[in-house]
């Protein structure tokens, strides 16, 4: 059940607006959560449907990286299980999530 349900949310934020209807209904969680502690085939679709729904919209970025799903991209990044390709797309995750912690974190540093 839990697979159908990762595969319709990673249908669904292939649009503008599914990205939207899931972010606002609290699939972000949901993901990060698949990502941390879900089966192979579920960690596989959270991260290519999470790679989506930051792609375009720092605000996203900053939603999913505030969630904590930073760790266990690095986690699966290193992981001697996951298929290369697997790998590179939680790399690119792991760099658009890095976007908007660095940009705010130089415009902090020079408003002190």
């Amino acid at each position: 059940m839990v697979d159908k349900a990762a595969y319709v949310l990673h249908a669904l934020v292939t649009t503008s607006e599914g990205r939207d209807a899931a972010v606002q209904e609290g699939g972000i969680p949901v993901l990060v959560e698949m990502v941390e502690a879900g089966t192979p085939r579920q960690t596989e679709i959270a991260t290519l449907a999470l790679l989506q729904i930051c792609e375009e919209n720092s605000t996203y970025r900053t939603m999913v990286a505030r969630e904590g799903a930073i760790p266990p991209l690095v986690a699966l990044s290193q992981s001697s299980d996951a298929r290369p390709k697997l790998k590179t797309k939680a790399e690119a995750l792991i760099e658009l999530l890095r976007k908007p912690r660095s940009a705010s974190g130089r415009s902090r540093g020079a408003a002190e």
